[in-house]
């Protein structure tokens, strides 16, 4: 049997290393998560909403859209040439990447918030949105905002239950000179028909509006003077940060050579190249 003094002895060399590795532990639990090691050997898993033409899985598995053709070009500039995409409800993205089911959510996917912005880190902005207007040559200059709409007096075409709707009457446009539309088609009609004086929607639409109806006295405004541009952009895990950094230096290759506005053309995404010039940055709208 031990003496006493060595069993003492013993059991306080124990209880002070408990007290160590306790603190050890502590120590490394409150630090952030170390920054993840850039490995382009790695298959780029993408979470994306199945939302042609922002993104689109194929039935084969090849990831398509605006916004997984950006992510693939702007991460081969770092060497990356495996992406898979996992479709997913925009809900279940965030807790996705938190949990590292995937790597990234494409550019197509969430729009930056600064409620997002606590959770995830986003790149620069990628595929930006604003309200625009459809109007005639007669019009043409004069309406530029919904208060010029509203101070004018004239009717303006809008989607029934829209957003666009909502925020003519929250700038002053009476409930009386607000005209739901079905579709697309319709309101051009009741525009060239001067049953309306303007359409409101967002630039894409509008664009794609003019383009249909062939008829070069319309006029698109792109966006809409006082409504926010809305963007959205890559997000990544908070302790991915060089991905999202090689991500932002491959993006800022493509917008410099041209080919980020190929890509958005080729989808009908155009409008996208002139708002994101115009947008603010990812700092500024994660900011409150």
């Amino acid at each position: 049997m031990a003496p006493k003094t060595s069993i003492q002895l013993i059991r306080k060399s124990v209880f002070s290393y408990q007290l160590l590795l306790g603190a050890m532990l502590a120590v490394t639990n409150a630090l952030p998560a170390a920054a993840q090691d850039l490995d382009p050997s790695q298959e780029v898993s993408v979470a994306i909403g199945n939302e042609p033409p922002y993104t689109e899985l194929k039935p084969d598995g090849t990831l398509s859209g605006a916004g997984p053709d950006i992510d693939r070009a702007a991460l081969e500039q770092s060497g990356f040439k495996k992406f898979s995409g996992v479709t997913m409800a925009y809900g279940a993205m965030i807790p996705a990447l938190q949990a590292n089911r995937v790597k990234m959510v494409s550019s197509g996917g969430l729009n930056i918030r600064p409620e997002r912005c606590d959770q995830v880190i986003f790149s620069e902005p990628v595929m930006c949105t604003a309200q625009a207007f459809l109007v005639r040559h007669d019009l043409a200059g004069k309406v530029t905002s919904y208060k010029q709409v509203a101070d004018l007096g004239i009717k303006l075409g809008v989607p029934a239950g829209g957003t666009q709707g909502k925020d003519a009457l929250a700038r002053g446009i009476k409930m009386d000179n607000l005209v739901n539309f079905p579709d697309n088609t319709s309101a051009v009609k009741m525009l060239q028909d001067g049953r309306i004086d303007a359409i409101a929607l967002n630039g894409d639409g509008i664009l794609d509006m003019k383009k249909r109806s062939g008829d070069d006295s319309l006029e698109a405004v792109v966006p809409i003077a006082d409504t926010p541009i809305d963007c959205a952009a890559a997000a990544f895990n908070k302790s991915d940060t060089k991905l999202r950094d090689a991500y932002n230096q491959g993006l800022k290759k493509l917008v410099a050579s041209g080919e980020f506005a190929t890509i958005m053309t080729k989808y009908g995404l155009q409008s996208n190249v002139d708002l994101l010039s115009k947008a603010k940055t990812t700092a500024e709208m994660c900011s409150r």
